[in-house]
């Protein structure tokens, strides 16, 4: 019997964790993935604004919002060690969470977005988010210093969340030079990607040698979709 369904786009960084935790925990879910920026009418009736992700539950739960979703996943089972040993550091967990979330997965889809022609384009505030992203990405880099995962001795939720909202990061711009100067979550990245927890469902990216995109027009300017609810790849969840 599935487990229930979920509503995202194809490689949508906040559903990675969300679909790795549902195969390790053997939680069955029928996928429906939606044209980027167009959900579907079935979409539309369980969260009006068509939040990627939303999950439906075969008993009619409806839970948008990617943290709230990976860690209902992750509560299925009560054995499960990815939440932490104490309260803080569940806490913790939470807040790294979030932190990613809002202060990396944002300015990285506003850099990555405009050059792939699903924003307007506009240089100099390409610049100034990627410049945002590098700056949230150095508090990650200090904290790593000291510790070989995001929140104490062993792998957690955070890792598998983190280091998937990571993903167009390095696919897009994080390239040999960037590794080289950002040592402490280059090794984290390939340490949490590499575990077959995730590489089970997230395939191995290409190593960059040079950045894949770089602050220039696209090819194809980005067209404004009518009626459609906005979603710049990741932005939403």
């Amino acid at each position: 019997m599935a487990f229930g369904t979920l509503f995202t786009t194809a490689e949508n960084s906040r559903s990675i964790a969300i679909k790795v935790i549902a195969k390790a925990h053997k939680l069955e879910l029928n996928m429906v993935y939606a044209e980027l920026g167009n959900p579907s009418i079935e979409h539309l009736e369980v969260n009006k604004l068509g939040k990627i992700p939303t999950f439906v539950g075969e008993g009619g739960f409806v839970l948008s919002e990617c943290i709230a979703v990976a860690l209902y996943f992750t509560s299925q089972d009560e054995n499960t060690t990815l939440l932490g040993k104490n309260k803080e550091e569940y806490a913790s967990i939470v807040s790294w969470m979030s932190y990613f979330n809002s202060e990396i997965l944002i300015p990285l889809a506003d850099w990555f977005g405009p050059l792939l022609g699903k924003a307007p384009y506009n240089r100099e505030y390409v610049e100034n988010r990627s410049k945002a992203t590098l700056r949230a990405i150095k508090v990650v880099e200090e904290h790593l210093g000291n510790c070989t995962f995001i929140v104490g001795e062993v792998l957690s939720l955070a890792d598998i969340f983190c280091a998937g909202l990571l993903f167009r990061g390095f696919q897009f711009f994080f390239d040999k030079k960037w590794r080289q100067e950002h040592p402490n979550v280059t090794r984290w990245y390939e340490g949490i990607t590499s575990q077959s927890i995730y590489s089970d469902v997230v395939p191995k990216l290409e190593v960059l040698e040079k950045p894949a995109l770089t602050n220039k027009p696209p090819e194809k300017p980005f067209v404004p979709r009518q009626a459609a609810v906005l979603d710049v790849s990741d932005v939403k969840g």
